[in-house]
């Protein structure tokens, strides 16, 4: 129930974001940066070790590799659906209505993201896509408010993306799915090294250093090694 809340409030914290810091894109280019350092860091210091670190009887190291070059192809194959929503993008014309299998596309995204929480070791599965989801919700709700006049309809596609993450935390505890945790877990960081490595190579444009940029990544590595240090020193 905690985590499920905690997941729902990342889509609320990024509603009311998106009123604040999308008025200057600079600053939400930051925060998407920010959030794609944080989400590397926290595949390669907690979440590839953990699934690395539970070889079994059915999965060997090699195996296990397999299930997260999956989790790549799998991002590819719902990112041509969402049109890159994931990692920041979403070009749509003025006068154009909202193309709701954009939406369709992230909500799948999200509900497989979720999955893997539900057996996780530690919550720092779900602070990785809490931390994620605000600069997606951010742009997902701009582009509804630009695309779509009605008032109910940002609300309940809205309220369906923050439930997506739940969902799939709900179907990773008490369906079939339970019993193939390791393998989600694979492909869900499969998926989170795909997205945040877009994120930081398109935030590096035209090749040049940016000194807030680079100070973002910094401040993303340092914080989810804070966040795996804290969990390690307290078992």
């Amino acid at each position: 129930m905690k985590e499920s809340l905690i997941l729902i409030s990342s889509v609320l914290i990024g509603v009311l974001f998106s009123r604040i810091l999308l008025k200057n894109k600079h600053n939400s280019k930051l925060l998407l940066t920010f959030s794609g350092a944080y989400f590397l860091a926290m595949t390669v210091l907690e979440i590839l070790p953990q699934v690395y670190g539970h070889p079994s009887e059915n999965h060997s190291h090699h195996s296990i590799g397999l299930f997260v070059l999956l989790g790549v192809v799998v991002q590819y194959i719902l990112e041509t659906i969402s049109k890159g929503v994931e990692h920041g993008h979403i070009h749509l014309h003025k006068k154009e209505q909202f193309p709701f299998g954009i939406f369709g596309g992230l909500f799948l995204h999200s509900i497989i993201e979720g999955i893997p929480v539900a057996n996780a070791e530690s919550h720092n599965f779900m602070w990785a896509i809490f931390v994620h989801n605000i600069p997606v919700s951010m742009i997902l709700f701009s582009a509804l408010c630009q695309h779509t006049e009605s008032n109910a309809k940002r609300f309940l596609f809205m309220t369906l993306f923050a439930l997506a993450a739940p969902m799939g935390y709900f179907l990773g505890k008490h369906t079939i799915i339970s019993n193939y945790s390791l393998e989600m877990s694979a492909i869900v960081s499969g998926i989170f090294l795909h997205i945040s490595t877009v994120i930081l190579f398109e935030s590096n444009e035209g090749h040049k250093f940016n000194l807030k940029k680079f100070g973002s990544i910094l401040v993303g590595f340092i914080l989810a090694y804070l966040t795996v240090s804290m969990h390690v020193h307290s078992h």
